[in-house]
């Protein structure tokens, strides 16, 4: 009976040692102080004021670029608002092992506007490709795209759609 006692007690010291190592890793140290990393939507709620700020933020590996593994999409806890993160820094690449894992990420965050000269040559080359093509799904999706763009640049009243990535000079894997 000790023995088993002896043994769940250690069994549970493990569990809860390794539970605090794993919030742990999703802490940053700043200035001497912790604190957790940010969520996609806390950082794209800040996004227009934080352009060239470091960042540090978690996601869910939903895409790694199969061709060079040097960027991945990351997804936030509700999967409708994603993050690209591009690998600089002591990131060489992302393994495609990170599917679906949450990761981490230390970085600078960065915007891409895109002219509306840019979103109509786009479209333009979308209608061409649709007219020799007889349609497709590919080609719908993108005009989906363009049309969300041109919603948002009406909303906002600008001349251009903001896309927002991140430079990342590090990441961990979050458990």
């Amino acid at each position: 009976m000790k023995k088993l006692i002896f043994t769940a007690f250690v069994a549970l010291s493990v569990l809860v040692s390794c539970n605090q190592i794993n919030k742990k890793q999703a802490l940053k140290k700043e200035n001497g102080k912790e604190h957790a990393a940010k969520t996609i939507a806390q950082i794209m709620e800040t996004a227009e004021q934080n352009v060239g700020k470091e960042v540090y933020f978690e996601g869910i590996v939903k895409h790694v670029c199969a061709h060079s593994g040097r960027r991945v999409i990351l997804l936030d806890e509700t999967g409708k608002l994603s993050l690209r993160v591009e690998a600089t820094g002591d990131i060489k690449g992302f393994n495609r092992e990170l599917s679906g894992s949450t990761i981490a990420v230390k970085g600078t965050l960065q915007e891409n506007r895109l002219s509306e000269k840019f979103i109509n040559d786009w479209e333009a080359k979308v209608k061409a490709k649709e007219d020799a093509e007889e349609g497709g799904e590919h080609c719908a999706s993108e005009m989906i795209n363009i049309n969300q763009m041109r919603e948002w640049m009406k909303k906002a009243n600008r001349n251009f759609y903001l896309v927002y990535f991140v430079n990342g000079t590090s990441y961990e894997i979050v458990e």
